[in-house]
């Protein structure tokens, strides 16, 4: 089994100008507007800035599988599933034990450039501890005013083109090139049908959850993680959670943010946004020796026992030293 060089790993990360330590970071970057909220953005490039930090993943809340945080319809849609998991210190690897701190420091000093509240939410739980996310969903459309006339048109005129797979025969996919060219080469033709991504027609859902992805893929599309082993091989939507159970990785990650002025108390909501996972080291797997069936006597143990060990047994030289002091004292009561 090949060994993680964490320590070159280290030196290189740290002349890396987007590696999460780096204090130019907050003269670099700012906070602009974007979506809903604010997106920190890279001065020079215009683009989402990318920073790069190495953590280990924790099994605590570790939500990584093809439906994510998604605990059933009762709670929501599935639409608003999303992946998540905690990143905490490395423990023991060369320099990236000493860096969460720096790290979790920097973070907070972003998140203090813009916070408008004093209540602080979702990204840094705690000193020793970041949440990162990231929506497994996406819209397939974003429709603008300029395009609902258009819709409209289009789903008019092609009833009969709707996503196979669609759960009813009113809800429907449109591709933004279609409302904005609907005369034009990517027209829809009478013997021509809209497809459905393979990635989303295929997403290994459990079948208690099949209804559930039925209803919302229509008009959503499953995106997987980017999440590379230790030989940067794609790992597989079902195998994620299972590849990233305690291992330590390199994270990269945009951040974002909201503010919720009718919450009571008002609070800003942060946002690390997972971009892609590099595994560096697998978790260890645990196991227990108390699994064997308890009624077939104790587990055995050398380093541990639930037992109080019994008294022991005084040396020969300090027993033969009390027997003499026993006699030597029952002489002296007879001459009395």
């Amino acid at each position: 089994m090949k060994i993680f060089d964490f320590a070159a790993h280290h030196r290189a990360l740290k002349e890396n100008p987007n590696y999460a330590i780096n204090a130019k970071i907050l003269q670099r970057a700012e906070w602009r507007h974007g979506g809903s909220g604010h997106i920190l953005t890279d001065k020079d490039s215009d683009e989402p800035f990318v920073g790069i930090a190495v953590m280990h993943i924790v099994d605590f809340r570790l939500q990584c599988s093809p439906i994510g945080s998604f605990l059933g319809s009762k709670y929501g849609g599935m639409e608003k599933a999303k992946y998540q998991f905690i990143g905490g210190r490395t423990h023991g690897k060369d320099g990236f034990d000493e860096d969460f701190a720096r790290t979790h420091a920097l973070l907070n000093n972003i998140q203090n450039a813009i916070a408008v509240s004093h209540n602080k939410k979702d990204m840094l739980l705690d000193e020793q501890s970041v949440r990162f996310a990231r929506n497994i969903f996406e819209k397939r459309v974003s429709l603008t005013n300029s395009t609902v006339r258009l819709f409209k048109a289009y789903l008019y005129n092609h009833k009969e083109h709707a996503v196979p797979d669609s759960p009813t025969a009113s809800r429907r996919t449109v591709y933004l090139e279609d409302l904005e060219n609907p005369h034009g080469s990517h027209t829809v033709g009478m013997g021509e049908e809209l497809k459905m991504d393979d990635e989303t027609a295929n997403w290994p859902v459990d079948s208690q959850y099949s209804d559930d992805l039925a209803t919302i893929k229509a008009f959503y599309k499953a995106v997987p993680l980017r999440v590379y082993d230790e030989n940067n091989k794609f790992v597989e939507p079902e195998n994620v959670n299972k590849a990233l159970c305690n291992a330590i990785a390199e994270i990269h990650f945009t951040l974002h943010h909201l503010y919720l002025p009718k919450n009571l108390p008002p609070q800003d909501s942060f946002r690390a946004n997972i971009e892609q996972i590099l595994i560096l080291q697998r978790g260890k797997t645990t196991t227990s020796i108390y699994t064997s069936d308890p009624r077939a006597g104790p587990a055995s143990t050398m380093k541990a026992t639930h037992h109080t060990p019994p008294p022991t047994e005084a040396p020969p030289s300090k027993r033969l030293h009390t027997e003499e002091q026993t006699v030597t004292k029952g002489k002296e009561k007879e001459h009395d």
